[in-house]
C-alpha cells in the first residue's frame, strides 16, 4: 500500500500550461481594469470576485493538473481531485481520449495528458515510435494515436510505462494483487469552496 509520502521522481504537465495560464490572467486583469474605468472603484470591488475566481478557475483547469511518478505509486493531479495508483493495482495504461490508469477498481483519467485528434497520425513518422516501452505495443507491434512521441498522452504514458517496466525488471513489483491493492481518490474540498466563495461573494457584490 502506498504511504503517500514517497517523494517524486518526475512529474509532467503539458507545455501550454504556462502561457496559457498567464494569457488568462492578462485577459482577466484587462477585465478588472475596465471595470474600474467604467465604474470607479465600486466597479472594480464588484468585478473582483468574478475576476478572482476565475483567475483560480483558470489555475486549476491550466497549471495546477499534473501526473507524477514516483516509486511507489503513479498520481494523477486533476483540477479538484487526485488519484493514487499503487504500481501493484496497475494493470493497464490506455490512451484513447486522455492517459487513462486503468487497475480493477476503475479506470482514472489524467487531465494533464489528453490524447491527440486523428490527424495526428498523418503527421507521424517512425521517429514518433521508436524506443518507447514495449508495453506500448500490442501483439501486432501497434500503438494508439495517443502513445506517439510529442502528443501529451504519449509523453506522460512513456514515462508511466518505463517506470512501470522498471519496476517488474528489477523484481520490486508485488505482482497478483491488484484486486487486493487500493487506489486512493482524494476530491480537493478547498478548490470547491473557493470556487464557491467567489460566486457567492460575486453575487453578493452586484446587491451592494
Amino acid at each position: 500500500m502506498s504511504s503517500g509520502r514517497a517523494a517524486v521522481l518526475t512529474s509532467y504537465r503539458p507545455r501550454s500550461s504556462a502561457w496559457l495560464t498567464a494569457a488568462s490572467w492578462v485577459l482577466l486583469a484587462g477585465l478588472g481594469a475596465t471595470q474600474t474605468e467604467l465604474g470607479g472603484a465600486a466597479g472594480g470591488l464588484r468585478a473582483a470576485p468574478w475576476v478572482v475566481g476565475l483567475g483560480y478557475l483558470a489555475w486549476l483547469v491550466f497549471w495546477h493538473p499534473r501526473l507524477d511518478v514516483r516509486d511507489d505509486a503513479v498520481v494523477a493531479v486533476n483540477p479538484v481531485r487526485t488519484v493514487e495508483v499503487p504500481w501493484a493495482a496497475l494493470i493497464d495504461v490506455g490512451t484513447q481520449y486522455a492517459l487513462t490508469l486503468v487497475t480493477p477498481h476503475g479506470r482514472y483519467r489524467v487531465w494533464a495528458a489528453p490524447s491527440p485528434g486523428r490527424h495526428r497520425a498523418l503527421t507521424a513518422g517512425p521517429d514518433d515510435l521508436t524506443g518507447l516501452p514495449g508495453s506500448t505495443f500490442d501483439g501486432k507491434r501497434s500503438a494508439q494515436i495517443g502513445d506517439l512521441r510529442g502528443t501529451a498522452s504519449g509523453a506522460a504514458g512513456e514515462l508511466v510505462r518505463a517506470h512501470w517496466q522498471h519496476l517488474v525488471d528489477s523484481g520490486t513489483l508485488e505482482t497478483g494483487v491488484a484486486d487486493a491493492t487500493p487506489v486512493t481518490s482524494r476530491w480537493d474540498r478547498g478548490a470547491v469552496a473557493v470556487l464557491a466563495g467567489c460566486v457567492v461573494l460575486g453575487i453578493l457584490a452586484q446587491l451592494v
